[in-house]
């Protein structure tokens, strides 16, 4: 109930006319967004109860990404709507477009998939061990980071590199729909829900999401307007503001659920979550900012990024890249979520695009180095059951 009741003035504040101060935007935007995005993950979570499970996988995969998605839209488009036929220069709408894709990945790596093993480690005193698990996510992960990898080497995200990564989510959600389904464990408002009767749980799902996704289809343009707004008062750079503010709300929803399940004992759940979101930004994503930026300027297009937006994911996927090979052996350890968070942690005080890139090189030497420790570590990305460490 009060999440219901935290979503709702988001909506009288656009749809009144009322001016409000652009931080006082940003809080009550922002609180809408965080209100839909926790209400669709628990009637996401409470729906694989009630539909098939090919339908559940696609229709889940989408809601999962719908507040970064919104999010991304609104760049996107106002990115297109910017094009100047006649130079195609690079306009200040575009160079925003990929702060928010960018700042979700990471934030989903450095906080979430660190806080999951760091919290397990701490209540249990021994190394995570997921072999047999995540088969599907982990390879699907790593043949996207490889794929995104492309960008920066094309300085832009090619209209047909775009539809190709639709393509891969696409691919995902099929080979998602042919995996064996397990019954989902269910915690919190989840499991509350679940426990109703069967035609009031129905009902519940189907008005949290419609609910869920009003809110934050509402919320999702004048937030981003009000951080623009916020970085043009205060002098600070809106590119940093929309990178780590935009996915503090959209994706804490989601590590809170996961820290949750690695409080109580399910931190390969947790996980999985945060690894199948990564692979949705990766592919629908970032594969919608061409689409997105096509449609809005009216002619088929790539993205055209500036040298700031080309680091930024060089040093995107070069997190993935060095994620993927700490945990490509399913076994662990404390130290591996320790590293994911100090290296976010410091980079964070490392806005400028030549530290960024010193930062990519480190994550990719971190990745190298352990390849070249053990190079069944890549092996072991593709196979469900990697050998025993030794």
């Amino acid at each position: 109930m009060v999440l219901l009741l935290l979503g709702v003035p988001g909506a009288v504040v656009r749809f009144s006319g009322v001016d409000v101060d652009p931080i006082v935007a940003e809080a009550v935007f922002g609180v809408g967004i965080i209100a839909g995005a926790f209400m669709e993950s628990w009637a996401a979570e409470v729906a694989q109860l009630d539909v098939s499970a090919s339908l559940a996988i696609a229709v889940l995969a989408l809601i999962a990404v719908l507040p970064e998605y919104a999010i991304e839209a609104v760049l996107a488009w106002d990115a297109g709507s910017s094009f100047d036929t006649v130079s195609g220069a690079v306009t200040t709408e575009t160079s925003r477009v990929a702060a928010n894709v960018t700042g979700s990945n990471r934030l989903l790596i450095g906080l979430g998939w660190s806080a999951v093993i760091l919290i397990f480690w701490l209540k249990r005193r021994h190394a995570l061990d997921m072999r047999g698990e995540m088969g599907l996510e982990i390879g699907m992960l790593a043949i996207v980071t490889v794929v995104t990898l492309l960008v920066f080497f094309m300085e832009q995200v090619h209209i047909l590199l775009a539809v190709g990564l639709i393509g891969l989510f696409i691919a995902y959600l099929w080979l998602s729909s042919t995996s064996k389904v397990q019954e989902p464990k269910l915690i919190g408002a989840a499991a509350l829900i679940a426990s109703l009767p069967v035609r009031w749980r129905r009902t519940m799902v189907v008005f949290l999401f419609i609910f869920a996704a009003g809110v934050i289809v509402i919320a999702a343009e004048p937030f981003v307007d009000s951080l623009v707004e916020t970085g043009e008062s205060f002098g600070i750079d809106e590119f940093i503001l929309i990178q780590w503010i935009a996915p503090l709300a959209s994706e804490s929803p989601e590590i809170i659920v996961a820290v949750l399940f690695s409080l109580r004992a399910n931190p390969v759940a947790g996980l999985t979550t945060l690894i199948s979101s990564s692979v949705n930004q990766l592919t629908l994503l970032v594969g919608s900012m061409a689409v997105i930026y096509s449609i809005s300027a009216g002619e088929i297009l790539s993205f055209p990024l500036d040298d700031r937006q080309t680091v930024e994911f060089l040093l995107t996927t070069a997190v993935s890249a060095a994620a993927l090979m700490l945990i490509a052996k399913r076994v662990v350890s404390w130290n591996a979520g320790g590293i994911l968070l100090v290296l976010f942690a410091a980079h964070l005080f490392f806005p400028e695009s030549d530290d960024r890139l010193r930062f990519a090189f480190l994550y990719f030497g971190l990745a190298l180095g352990l390849v070249a420790i053990d190079w069944q570590r890549v092996k072991s990305l593709f196979r469900e059951k990697p050998r025993a460490l030794g």
